[in-house]
């Protein structure tokens, strides 16, 4: 348990724990809505939008750990390493808004829905539509901080004086 609370200590860690809330909660969301979509199930729809919400608002919080992060970071890593987090903050700063605005849009379907029955499947079918370039935003921020290495574990660069281990 110390090692949990080490870890949400640090800024950088917290960051990476919390990073694939976005992305993951947004696919399982995605595939909830298209099914409650298809079968036209309010309750479904509901569920959905509200894993939206919850999700694509969560990058609130990934967006601010990431900010706090970033000094900490970037005196660790090499000069390939420091120009793919600046490229990752630059998307996240640029893009991340995107995720923000599918949340609010999302609350926004969930009133709708419930005060005009006959909308929902249309606001359905509109939240899927955003939520898939939301998915799309958090996939290419998110595989933009993939390339982030720290210079001691990156395979294609290994140092000098490491033993072979087999790679090619």
């Amino acid at each position: 348990m110390d090692l949990m609370f080490e870890l949400l200590e640090d800024p950088a860690y917290r960051h990476v724990l919390i990073n694939h809330i976005p992305l993951t909660g947004l696919a399982f969301a995605w595939l909830i809505l298209l099914w409650g979509t298809i079968e036209g199930r309010w309750r479904s729809i509901v569920f959905a939008l509200g894993l939206v919400v919850a999700t694509s608002g969560s990058v609130l919080v990934v967006m601010n750990s990431g900010d706090d992060a970033y000094p900490f970071v970037y005196d660790l890593l090499d000069g390939v390493s420091r120009d793919w987090l600046d490229h990752h903050t630059r998307l996240a700063d640029r893009w991340g808004r995107l995720l923000i605005g599918n949340a609010v849009f999302a609350a926004l379907a969930i009133a709708i829905g419930y005060s005009r029955e006959a909308s929902r499947r249309l606001v359905a079918v509109a939240l899927l539509a955003t939520t898939c370039a939301a998915l799309g935003v958090a996939a290419l921020i998110a595989q933009a901080g993939g390339q982030i290495r720290h210079p001691e574990f990156r395979m294609t660069d290994p140092p000098r004086d490491a033993p072979s281990i087999g790679l090619p």
